[in-house]
């Protein structure tokens, strides 16, 4: 199963689009920074959604480019965060071994099973909603996003709606 993002999430970052950049010697992947920004977004404020699969645009399967050292960090995120969504704490060691084996499947190239890029999706989905709620309007310049993203992101922080 793929990444995805929700289309309206792609079209509401095309003024930034081009200046997301891979580091020199490294696959570019614009989607899916923009992917990134929504699943940080959803993770920190603890929001899923369902989206439809006409209502998204397929990304890829793997973690791309820079983010490929970076995955397994981002999967420790999601499970954390899935965890706590699921009421399970980290003392119950068979709760924590079901969940986790039903969303990380070792063989898969991104090591998530298809439910765990779906809930992982749903965070992205999330994401995006949280994004509208911080932003009066899209970014426009890629510097100015990524300030005030960072002050949203410390402010859901330090309100206790992320651990």
């Amino acid at each position: 199963m793929d990444f995805a993002i929700r289309k309206d999430a792609r079209d509401w970052f095309k003024d930034i689009r081009p200046d997301f950049a891979a580091l020199p010697g490294t696959a570019s992947a614009p989607d899916f920074d923009a992917f990134y920004f929504c699943f940080i977004a959803g993770i920190a404020a603890i929001r899923k959604k369902d989206v439809l699969a006409a209502e998204t645009a397929t990304l890829v399967e793997n973690f791309p480019g820079p983010y490929r050292n970076r995955g397994n960090l981002l999967i420790a995120m999601f499970l954390s965060r899935e965890l706590d969504y699921l009421g399970v704490e980290i003392t119950e060691k068979k709760a924590v071994h079901a969940a986790i084996s039903r969303l990380v499947d070792p063989g898969a190239p991104n090591h998530l099973s298809d439910d765990g890029v779906r809930e992982f999706n749903k965070y992205a989905h999330g994401g995006y909603d949280v994004l509208l709620d911080w932003f009066d309007d899209r970014p426009r310049s890629l510097e100015t996003f990524l300030r005030a993203f960072k002050v949203k992101l410390d402010g859901a922080l330090s309100l206790g709606k992320a651990a």
